[in-house]
């Protein structure tokens, strides 16, 4: 029986809603640019007034030059007449001489103070001139982050509007009809979401998660539906961030409900998978293969992982983690594997409120108890990491349990596991 979807039209479905979004706000950008343009195109108006400048210049050079030949002519002749006169004062004529060599100087140095003077001015002029394009740049970048965090938080908006709508049709659903239906991926009817089995409890955690809990619950009770099919898993995650949790949770949850028949669970990067032997994988026979950043592996080394997977070899499933461009882009190359993978669960789009209810879960999970402050505590931690970066956040929460077991040792009431707020500022 063919399945009636799997994991990679999953996917396509959510590039398409994410490159939608993209592309209308690409194109109010560009209109908002061109509007800008187009008034600066009519500044070339000013030339007419160029032709206008040449009149006055005629009129004025021609009268400097009879004042210049009718002052020379007069002053010239009652000069040479007293040095006539004043041959037999030597003395006098010394003098004079003697004064006009410091005015000589002065001017001299004036034209210094003159020259330095312009080149001061001249690096003001450069220095305001530098100021004055440094204060522009940092306007047009201040506009420019201010644009951007416009567009993210309309995005932001957006985002919790729909989440807002989907909730209400959620609950108009259950009140309409009691119990919420979805599409079994591998029928293709509506069938009752149902709950996670009283065994999964390792899956429990993501169950209030928006946007998660639908496709872990459904993925689940698909599996237990359709024994028969593939129950290969692909979980989104963001670019960089850590999944593998969840494909541990997966894989317990499965040896728990006895879908394996190990509790065996490798865990190896996509490089290093397209490095060795599949005869290394003989030992996870009956267990997990969870495969991170899959979107690197090899195409060929999948395929053969999978042929190796199957129930008359080594039988065991094959979890991959990574970002949705990759693995998108990966589907897509490799079409004879694409029906292997039916189940998609996203982890892509969680928030602070997702994360924060996963700790709650897990902290139940692992027999601890918190109060409100320890939460609010754990909103402040978080925003030092990455929201949706799930094994860094269960790594931290680990060394938080750690911190507690540590102080209610050393208080001598190790048997409480209640985490305090000291205790997450500990770590």
């Amino acid at each position: 029986m063919k399945p009636f979807r799997n994991a990679y039209e999953a996917i396509k479905r959510l590039l398409k809603k994410m490159f939608s979004k993209e592309d209308g706000e690409a194109e109010g950008t560009m209109t908002g640019e061109a509007g800008a343009k187009t008034p600066v195109e009519p500044e070339p108006a000013p030339k007419p007034e160029a032709k206008a400048e040449p009149k006055p210049a005629p009129k004025t050079e021609p009268k400097p030059a009879p004042k210049a030949e009718s002052k020379p002519a007069p002053k010239a002749e009652p000069k040479p007449a007293p040095k006539a006169e004043s041959k037999p004062e030597p003395k006098a004529e010394s003098k004079p001489e003697q004064k006009p060599a410091p005015e000589k100087k002065k001017p001299a140095k004036s034209g210094k103070k003159q020259e330095a003077k312009k080149e001061k001015s001249a690096e003001e002029d450069m220095q305001a001139y530098v100021r004055e394009s440094e204060r522009k740049e940092q306007l047009a970048y201040e506009e420019e982050a201010r644009r951007r965090a416009e567009r993210a938080a309309k995005r932001e908006a957006e985002e919790k509007k729909a989440e807002q709508r989907q909730a209400r049709r959620e609950m108009e659903a259950q009140a309409g009809m009691g119990v919420r239906r979805v599409t079994d991926p591998v029928t293709g009817e509506e069938v009752p979401l149902g709950a996670l089995p009283s065994r999964a409890t390792t899956l429990k955690k993501y169950s209030k998660i928006a946007g998660t809990s639908d496709d872990v619950i459904l993925s689940v009770n698909s599996i237990l539906r359709h024994p028969d099919m593939p129950m290969n898993i692909v979980i989104l995650g963001k670019n960089g961030f850590g999944t593998v949790k969840v494909g541990e949770d997966f894989a317990r949850s499965f040896y728990a409900m006895e879908l394996v028949k190990s509790d065996k669970i490798a865990k190896i990067k996509a490089k290093q998978l397209n490095k060795i032997g599949l005869e290394k994988l003989e030992g996870l026979k009956g267990g997990c293969l969870i495969i991170e950043n899959a979107g690197l592996v090899q195409p060929e080394k999948l395929v053969e992982v999978i042929r190796n997977s199957a129930a008359d070899q080594n039988d065991y499933v094959v979890i991959l983690t990574g970002e949705i461009d990759s693995l998108a882009r990966f589907f897509e190359d490799n079409q004879e594997i694409v029906d292997q993978f039916i189940y998609l669960v996203g982890i892509h789009k969680i928030k602070e409120k997702g994360m924060i209810s996963l700790a709650r879960g897990y902290i139940k999970e692992k027999g601890y108890s918190a109060d409100k402050p320890v939460y609010e505590q754990l909103k402040e931690s978080l925003q030092g990491m990455e929201a949706g970066n799930i094994d860094r956040f269960i790594e931290f929460l680990d060394k938080v349990m750690a911190a507690t077991d540590f102080r209610e040792g050393s208080e001598g009431n190790g048997g409480t596991h209640e985490i305090l707020v000291e205790d997450v500022r500990r770590v």
